[in-house]
């Protein structure tokens, strides 16, 4: 369906993601996007390429520095492959360190038929301080970033779908999944520590997943750290397989 080697397939992913995860405030510049979230995740706080791109200039380095400077943040350039290829070192010579990397999963959805919805699952299309409350309970927001994630997560223009599962009647699983294109994309897939070990996100995942291929969806993406192992294990087994990878290059 994707291939790796189709920077098109790239571009589009990249496209799609952009779109779910909205950053409040945005500069494009030269078919540079720098988007600023007040430090709340590293994809709403860096400076993304746009199309494929075989070079940048110092001006334009020097712009993206001082504009994440102005803005009380660090400088920093999220490395994919539409970004110039030798990026990393340009920036490795100015005192840039890699802060994170991440991989690309993505599946078709050919295989997965529209099934009788999971009870224990509940699925609303616009967030809630409910939905928020179970979410900060399974991964701890700091206080000072919430003013940015609610702005993201209530900035977003295609169709959301805040999912969690209940067991013994409370929250224990939850993930963002947004229908855009054809395409599901996964974001904020969280279990509650105490309930880990029970498959409690696969399943939740499994009913969204069906759930999606009855709204028209296709084909279905994440991201995930590579360090992440048991969620790289979880994707696996859900049928989800590397498209690209990608990097933080940060200043300071």
């Amino acid at each position: 369906m994707l291939s790796p080697d189709r920077i098109d397939d790239i571009a589009l992913l990249e496209d799609l993601s952009m779109t779910a995860w909205p950053a409040p405030r945005r500069i494009i510049h030269k078919g540079w996007a720098l988007y600023f979230a007040g430090g709340h995740t590293g994809r709403a706080n860096s400076a993304n390429a746009m199309v494929a791109m075989n070079a940048i200039d110092d001006a334009t380095i020097d712009m993206v520095e001082a504009e994440y400077r102005r803005q009380g943040l660090p400088p920093q350039f999220r490395l994919t492959p539409l970004s110039p290829p030798d990026l990393g070192l340009r920036l490795a010579d100015r005192g840039y360190g890699i802060a994170s990397q991440s991989l690309v999963l993505f599946r078709p959805l050919d295989g997965i038929t529209a099934a009788a919805p999971d009870a224990a699952v509940r699925v609303q299309e616009r967030l809630d301080q409910a939905w928020m409350d179970a979410y900060r309970r399974m991964v701890p927001v700091p206080e000072p970033e919430m003013p940015a994630l609610l702005s993201i997560l209530n900035g977003i223009a295609a169709r959301p779908r805040f999912a969690m599962l209940w067991q013994d009647g409370e929250p224990v699983a939850a993930c963002l999944c947004v229908l855009d294109r054809g395409w599901a994309g996964f974001y904020k897939v969280a279990c509650r520590p105490d309930r880990r070990g029970q498959g409690l996100p696969r399943r939740l995942m499994a009913d969204m997943l069906s759930r999606v291929v009855g709204e028209g969806a296709v084909g279905a993406y994440l991201q995930v750290g590579t360090a992440n192992a048991p969620a790289l294990a979880l994707y696996a087994k859900l049928g989800f397989r590397h498209l690209y990878d990608y990097a933080y290059a940060k200043l300071g």
